[in-house]
């Protein structure tokens, strides 16, 4: 680890400490409002100037919790994104078979996604929790998985009318050693799952990537593990280990 690194993590550690103080604080100050408007209550305070003067001290300490606590958003979003970058950011790959071009091919038709225009396999699924799920497959050749899954993300925005709850699923079929882009699928599946649960909660749309074999077709995506139902990125997982767990 360079300086230039050390420093950055000491500055992180630093901001999500005052973050946190930042919290505390706020929410200290908030229930003391609601103290002092009970203290008033119980004191059975009458006079104008009392009664005035309890709504003073309740307005000044809910208003200053409140800042408090909305100027430690940033913080605290940062330490989030730590932990979550700490328990996907060395986490095992999880495997998928029997994923070679054409098996994956006849797995999408047979569980109803129609292929269009686009190259994409489409699928609408309803959803208890979203209503509805849109999901659009596509299985790319590639010598660069990094920049296919850059190129594809453009495409994809430029040709598809992204509309509420879309899920992108991205097999690309490398001819580059697995071992190789296997940090790479980790880190595109940590930054979508804490875009998800961090970043923008609400975001319409997500991205799971698979890295797969050609000769063996095992397929490998990182998973976002048991719970987590709320989120759009688990829903990729779940459809992922329909087609192919």
């Amino acid at each position: 680890m360079n300086d230039m690194e050390q420093h950055e993590q000491e500055s992180e550690k630093v901001t999500i400490r005052k973050a946190k103080w930042k919290l505390f604080t706020g929410c200290t100050l908030a229930l003391l409002g609601f103290v002092v408007l009970l203290a008033g209550a119980l004191l059975d305070v009458q006079s104008r100037w009392g009664v005035m003067g309890l709504l003073a001290g309740f307005l000044a300490c809910d208003i200053a919790g409140l800042v408090l606590i909305i100027k430690a958003s940033p913080g605290l979003a940062l330490s989030d994104i730590n932990r979550i970058d700490q328990k996907y950011g060395e986490c095992e790959l999880t495997q998928l078979h029997g994923m070679k071009k054409y098996e994956a091919e006849q797995t999408l038709r047979s569980h109803k996604f129609k292929f269009d225009d686009s190259g994409y396999y489409h699928k609408k699924q309803f959803s208890f929790l979203k209503d509805s799920v849109s999901y659009y497959v596509k299985i790319l050749d590639s010598a660069n998985m990094e920049k296919t899954v850059q190129n594809e993300c453009n495409y994809f925005d430029e040709q598809v009318q992204n509309g509420k709850n879309t899920c992108l699923i991205l097999m690309i079929y490398s001819n580059e050693p697995m071992d190789q882009n296997t940090q790479f699928l980790r880190n595109v599946g940590t930054l979508q799952i804490a875009d998800s649960m961090v970043l923008n909660m609400y975001s319409p749309k997500t991205l799971v990537v698979v890295g797969v074999d050609p000769v063996t077709g095992i397929g490998q995506y990182l998973d976002m593990g048991k719970g987590h139902n709320l989120y759009l990125y688990k829903y990729g997982c779940k459809m992922l280990k329909k087609l192919f767990g």
